[in-house]
């Protein structure tokens, strides 16, 4: 059915290292993650400490490719949608 090729110690290494950069604060699997991928991330990430939760800055932030944050000196922004000309524009071809 899904096709997936990952064994379990392929599925716990890649775990780890997001676990091991502070990455996750928990971790789980989904459809196809049996008992055995889930003894082997339990096993990849014993002892690894969960990500530090940044102190909230309690302002509004936007992202698109970077972080836009606003602040007091910024006294109006608009916000919008682009048209990416060469994606959201579909040619349907007339028979």
């Amino acid at each position: 059915m899904g096709g997936y090729d990952e064994t379990p110690e392929m599925f716990a290494e890649s775990i780890r290292g997001f676990a091991t950069e502070g990455l996750l604060n928990m971790v789980g699997g989904c459809c196809g993650t049996g008992p055995e991928f889930i003894r082997a991330v339990k096993k990849a990430v014993a002892g690894v400490p969960r990500r530090v939760v940044p102190e909230s800055k309690h302002m509004t932030m936007l992202s698109g490719l970077t972080e836009f944050l606003f602040s007091d000196i910024i006294r109006f922004v608009n916000v919008g949608e682009r048209c990416n000309i060469s994606g959201s524009i579909q040619f349907k071809k007339l028979i």
